[in-house]
């Protein structure tokens, strides 16, 4: 690269702290939560803003049809690939103020440092904010989804928008989309050089090691599905212990002995094992449950973990329903294999956080991003900044602004390097 290029870059802190405030207010919930569900009039309103924010920095933009935004900055050559950079700017409902937004805002930052410093690059460079990452806009990863041909009319309308109650087809056009344009959303694999994403780990691990970038090197793999057992309905006095089909207790005793099966697992595997809903029926407080149902989310660094970990829940599910004399049937609803972060991105943020005289360290990613997504068009790469507490998807989670504002100065670094046309990815 030439010396130009190599002259650190930082980001505009006072701009960026202003920026990131003024998001916080739309959709506020609490003193430092946010409930901004996408295709919702909360939602328009930060798009609009982020919008605004995109074209007085010289960036063209466009809104695709179901509301993905984007702001592009062209480089200095004729006809090469874009790289890509971006995140969302949903939340959960209630979520927290950094989740997604703050690597929307740093991209924009970073894009916009790069043009007033003067610095040259050779391929375009396109600022992206999707729609609907999180699953209370109905779909996960719902506009990188679209962008990239993972879902479709069919899967829009079989999927309910929870804030409005309609299919997410509809929700789509209710909010000034057009779904019956999917195909115009589409994303192609000729047009894109790489993705490269910033946002919270969501996770403790830079900040135990008090280290303020990691550099992912793959998204973990999960399994989502449901487990129901079958009792015999009783009544809580009449029916001695001894004699229960209680498939409520069995469903506790499947609970606590898995987790703690998960809890034994090396941690190079990166395992984790959550039921996160559950219910028995018919749920009084006078009657042994007949029948239980619980989900659950199992995750792992490598495929082989996951399905280890996944026959070793059916082996003890066969095995305690003997025991508790219940049935129990396990059904997997998602598989999502594991999602490798391209070497070449990897290097380009960890040179970007060594010039600018960050520590860092390489991590996974134990959340599913739009990275996911995108990573079937083009190479991908992330870049993690502390959580503290490793909180997240609540209104307490907190991200130090030093952490955001070094994560934008890494992602300026990082961005000059994709963007040379000599850089491999």
């Amino acid at each position: 690269m030439g010396k130009k290029q190599e002259r650190l870059i930082r980001a505009n802190r006072s701009r960026l702290r202003s920026e990131f405030n003024a998001q916080a207010e739309i959709g506020k919930f609490g003193k430092t939560g946010l409930a901004r569900i996408a295709l919702t009039p909360e939602y328009n309103r930060i798009r609009r803003l982020v919008e605004g924010w995109m074209k007085r920095a010289g960036l063209k933009t466009r809104v695709d049809a179901v509301g993905n935004l984007y702001g592009r900055k062209e480089g200095r050559g004729k006809g090469l690939p874009a790289v890509m950079v971006g995140s969302h700017l949903d939340s959960q409902n209630p979520g927290g103020r950094f989740d997604g937004a703050g690597g929307v805002l740093t991209a924009l930052e970073a894009v916009r440092r790069i043009g007033e410093s003067g610095a040259a690059h050779d391929h375009p460079i396109e600022v992206v904010a999707f729609i609907g990452e999180e699953s209370a806009s109905g779909m996960t990863v719902f506009g990188s989804s679209v962008a990239t041909g993972i879902a479709d009319a069919a899967a829009l309308r079989a999927c309910v928008h929870p804030p409005s109650g309609k299919s997410m087809y509809d929700a789509v056009r209710a909010a000034g989309g057009n779904p019956a344009r999917l195909k115009s959303c589409l994303l192609r694999k000729k047009d894109l050089k790489c993705y490269l994403e910033l946002h919270i780990e969501q996770g403790p691990i830079l900040e135990v090691h008090r280290t303020p970038i990691g550099v992912v090197d793959v998204v973990v793999s999960y399994i989502r599905g449901e487990i129901e057992f079958a009792g015999v309905t009783a009544h809580s006095g009449g029916q001695p212990m001894a004699y229960r089909q209680d498939a409520g207790m069995a469903a506790a005793a499947y609970m606590v002995e898995m987790e703690a099966i998960a809890r034994r697992a090396p941690e190079r595997q990166r395992v984790t094992m959550t039921f996160g809903e559950i219910g028995f029926d018919p749920g009084w407080v006078t009657i042994v449950p007949g029948g239980a149902h619980i989900t659950f989310d199992l995750r792992a660094r490598t495929k082989p973990a996951l399905e280890a970990m996944l026959r070793r829940m059916r082996t003890t599910l066969s095995r305690l329903s003997k025991q508790r004399r219940v049935k129990g049937r396990l059904r997997v609803i998602q598989k999502l294999p594991p999602c490798p972060a391209s070497p070449g991105i990897r290097r380009a943020i960890a040179r970007g956080a060594e010039a600018a005289g960050y520590k860092w360290m390489s991590l996974a990613s134990g959340g599913v991003h739009d990275a996911c997504c995108m990573a079937a068009l083009c190479p991908m790469g992330m870049i993690f900044i502390p959580s503290v507490k490793g909180l997240s998807h609540t209104p307490e989670e907190f991200t130090r602004f030093a952490d955001l504002a070094a994560g934008a100065d890494v992602t300026i670094g990082a961005l000059l390097r994709l963007a040379d046309k000599r850089v491999r990815v």
